[in-house]
């Protein structure tokens, strides 16, 4: 899995948001899941309804600080090499941050992109 921070969030011309992301890095590799039902209907609860592909992940305490929300990431072979911009080429969002007992439990959103 790859990650690319945000870095910053600039307005252009005609008062549109652009997200700037720094340079990608590689964590790790990461054992990502589909959320189970219920998981997926607490999460619809919290971030309201989704058609996207809604994954999580267990990373360890010590790489709380690697990542944050609003992130993104790149799953299922999505891959930043040869992209132009930061963040192009990945294909998911961090939505969320949920300490458990000893992990983690990281929640991606797919991201949508229009050709």
């Amino acid at each position: 899995m790859y990650i690319a921070n945000k870095k910053e969030v600039q307005v252009d011309d005609y008062n549109n948001e652009i997200v700037v992301y720094n340079k990608p890095f590689y964590f790790g590799k990461v054992n990502y899941q589909p959320l189970t039902t219920k998981q997926l209907e607490a999460y619809i609860k919290t971030y309201g309804e989704t058609e996207n592909n809604v994954v999580s992940c267990l990373i360890d305490y010590k790489d709380k600080d690697k990542f944050n929300i609003f992130d993104v990431a790149y799953l299922y072979n999505a891959s930043p090499i040869n992209e132009v911009k930061n963040g192009a080429n990945a294909n998911y969002k961090v939505r969320a941050f949920k300490p458990q007992n000893t992990k983690i439990m990281v929640v991606l959103e797919e991201i949508i992109k229009e050709d």
